[in-house]
């Protein structure tokens, strides 16, 4: 019975994933943004078009690999100095206990990054905020005297350009999927390696990781804007949301609090207890009177 509770367990997992997954598929294959008008002085949309710095693959391949590689390496060395979970059984066969605890909070750390890139990517869509570059990749020309346009803001217009993706790219900037999913990353791996990251050497290795990774993801936002791909608030929004998601994830559904026993810093030698309980002005007027 306890097997088979097991693989239910990986098979509603995987479906949970699965049910998460399909609708960021699903945008990206049938999704049209929102086509948002524009104003005709927008500076804000005026800049020239450059090629990106840091591609959507290259942040979440490394994103995973390297978030993956962590919590391996980390359950991995728990597991041998004795502070992992015992062995799991699996249709009859011995399964590590840090294997499957690295399962666990892998497949924890996957559920919240698609569910942060749902939340963002949902946004793009529905919002169809005009990315800085828009005009140079659009290059749109307005509908001669259409009621749409009288006001000045123009909402009845032709793109000249006939790059279909890139225009449909162009009407997606709020907020940056980019900053949002490194910024999840980032802090997941803080809270985890601050929970699990345990070790006697040096204080500082752990913390100078976590500000590393940190500023990582501050680097891939601070890109986007630098690269014309995004104007400053879809970096900011994009931070919060995946800080949010990071929080929620790891507090709420990896649960740190079965980690409770384990301390939450570095381990310290502690002084024993002492066994009397006199002030310490008063002690040695105790002792004479003995």
């Amino acid at each position: 019975m306890a097997v088979d509770k097991l693989i239910w367990k990986i098979i509603l997992d995987f479906f949970v994933l699965a049910c998460v997954s399909f609708p960021l598929l699903a945008l990206v294959l049938w999704g049209k943004p929102y086509q948002r008008g524009y104003f005709v002085n927008d500076t804000s949309i005026l800049l020239p078009y450059k090629e990106e710095t840091i591609s959507v693959g290259a942040v979440a391949g490394s994103g995973f690999v390297f978030m993956v590689a962590t919590i391996l390496i980390v359950e991995f060395f728990r597991d041998r100095q004795g502070k992992g979970i015992g062995e799991k059984f699996l249709s009859g066969a011995v399964l590590p206990g840090w294997l499957w605890e690295s399962y666990q909070t892998i497949g924890i750390f996957t559920f919240g990054a698609s569910c942060q890139q749902l939340t963002s990517d949902l946004a793009k869509y529905v919002i169809g905020r005009l990315r800085p570059h828009f005009i140079d990749v659009c290059r749109p020309h307005p509908i001669t005297n259409s009621s749409l346009n009288r006001l000045g803001y123009i909402i009845d217009y032709v793109c000249a350009s006939n790059d279909g993706d890139r225009i449909k790219e162009a009407r997606m900037s709020f907020p940056s999927s980019h900053a949002s999913f490194s910024m999840y990353c980032a802090i997941f791996f803080i809270f985890y390696i601050q929970v699990k990251g345990k070790w006697r050497g040096s204080k500082l290795l752990r913390h100078g990781l976590q500000y590393a990774v940190l500023i990582a993801a501050w680097f891939v936002g601070l890109s986007r804007v630098q690269d014309h791909m995004h104007h400053w608030s879809d970096v900011t929004v994009g931070f919060l949301i995946g800080a949010i998601y990071a929080c929620l994830v790891f507090i709420y559904v990896l649960k740190p609090k079965k980690y409770s026993a384990l301390p939450m810093t570095w381990d310290e030698p502690q002084a024993p207890p002492a066994n009397n309980i006199l002030p310490s002005n008063v002690l040695p007027r105790a002792v004479l009177a003995r």
